[in-house]
């Protein structure tokens, strides 16, 4: 894995001459950067390359990004996922002090239908935290190709092929009804991402990009409960999962599902599950089901 104490930054393109080659998805570029000047822009719609598709996760930092009429900024934790050409721009806004970030370019069919079904349900920039194995791939893809261990066109498509399936694989988990709309969607995505931290709603309608009332409105008509409610939810049921097959202290676990006190997660625990995570740890081996699903 890249030394994240030392980051080194190097952008690393791939071209081959054997035009023989079949592969569906190929790595077009790999790299990671930390930009100080404005001058670091780039318009979709002006690019001269064929047909490819971008993946770029922020590590420090802010930059920004215009797509589908909206302007994003773009925090540590956020990636977003774009093809060129296309009707977008990125770039380091006037008021960040620089953005650091790693990004993996792609081409071929499999890229391009991997993109469209995931901007399609989540949009175009989604939360994802720096621990999963989705961003982990990443960076080992961007050591591989610095240290030139992709050692030839078809390892490099194998490598490309695993991210997109990783991709599907991280996404699948925030799967929900076909009919969500899509600012619900990457509400409940923004959740299950981000239950460990102390949301707030209005956090979770900026992710949305909806109003907070619309949001609040719009969660209830979709999902049955309220955006907050859906928080508790996520949280409870993984606290639910920590209780039973882990040794860690309930603070801890208070912690681990986004309750800085865990007097208050006792409190909610107790409410939705009708006793206390030290009672159901105590006798969890009675309770009559081994997961939670909260309603």
């Amino acid at each position: 894995m890249v030394n994240n104490q030392q980051p080194f930054y190097e952008t690393i393109g791939f071209r081959t001459h054997d035009k023989t080659a079949e592969t569906h998805v190929d790595i077009y570029v790999v790299g990671r950067d930390n930009v100080t000047s404005t001058s670091y822009y780039w318009d979709g719609r002006k690019r001269g390359e064929h047909e490819n598709f971008i993946f770029q996760y922020t590590l420090a930092g802010e930059g920004a990004i215009d797509v589908g009429g909206r302007t994003y900024k773009l925090q540590a934790g956020q990636a977003f996922m774009v093809g060129v050409p296309g009707d977008h721009c990125y770039y380091l806004p006037k008021e960040s002090g620089g953005w650091e970030f790693i990004f993996l370019t792609l081409t071929g069919p499999a890229a391009a239908l991997c993109w469209k079904n995931i901007t399609g349900q989540f949009g175009h920039v989604v939360s994802i935290p720096r621990d999963t194995w989705l961003i982990k791939d990443v960076f080992s893809i961007y050591q591989q190709a610095h240290d030139q261990n992709l050692i030839d066109h078809y390892y490099a498509s194998s490598r490309a092929y695993a991210f997109i399936m990783e991709c599907y694989r991280y996404f699948r988990q925030f799967k929900t009804s076909e009919n969500l709309p899509d600012s619900i969607a990457r509400a409940v995505h923004f959740i299950q991402a981000y239950y460990a931290t102390p949301l707030t709603v209005e956090e979770i309608a900026s992710a949305a990009g909806i109003s907070k009332y619309y949001l609040i409105k719009r969660f209830r008509e979709m999902m049955n409960m309220t955006p907050v409610q859906y928080l508790t939810k996520v949280r409870l049921e993984k606290a639910f999962e920590l209780l039973s097959y882990s040794n860690d202290p309930i603070k801890e676990i208070a912690v681990k599902v986004g309750y800085a006190n865990d007097n208050y997660f006792n409190k909610v625990f107790r409410r939705i599950v009708g006793i206390s995570p030290g009672e159901f740890r105590r006798n969890k081996h009675s309770v009559p089901f081994n997961r939670l699903v909260i309603r």
